[in-house]
């Protein structure tokens, strides 16, 4: 028996017999003239060698088609606009949404205490003024998150 996660390695592409020519020709076009040596690792050569180490070029993929660079200018003026103050509001909002929910549920847990006698109708009430508190609670913690996530805390 084996025990522990078995992994396999994953299969090569193979295209269906139908296509097997043209997906031939297509790797013969886009080979790489030249194939380039892989980079040689940082930790492998000693601490003083920076100045020796030649610098690889990248390659930079450039577009033939003509409309393309006028499209993706033009879709980087639909992007919105980054505003710097914003994660700050978010943040004041989730305040101000959580001190909300907390409120709701120290009500709802309050009403449900002096609720115990009275029968169904109260305590359906105070459960669901403690739910939305938690909803609320809840609304802030992500809203303070996505705050924080945009000013690059999280």
């Amino acid at each position: 028996m084996v025990y522990g996660p078995q992994r396999r390695e994953p299969r090569r592409f193979e295209p269906p017999p139908w296509e097997r020519e043209q997906f031939e020709r297509f790797e013969q076009e886009h080979a790489p003239a030249t194939p380039r040596a892989a980079p040689e690792s940082p930790f492998a050569r000693p601490l003083g060698a920076e100045a020796e180490v030649p610098v690889p070029e990248l390659a930079v993929p450039q577009t033939e088609a003509p409309g393309v660079d006028a499209m993706l200018l033009a879709l980087k003026a639909e992007e919105p606009a980054v505003v710097e103050g914003a994660w700050r509001f978010g943040l004041v909002a989730a305040a101000f949404v959580g001190t909300i929910g907390l409120m709701l549920v120290i009500w709802g847990m309050v009403a449900l205490a002096r609720s115990a006698g009275s029968g169904p109708a109260g305590i359906m009430g105070a459960t669901i003024m403690s739910v939305m508190g938690g909803l609320f609670v809840g609304l802030a913690a992500w809203m303070g998150a996505r705050s924080l996530k945009q000013r690059g805390v999280l």
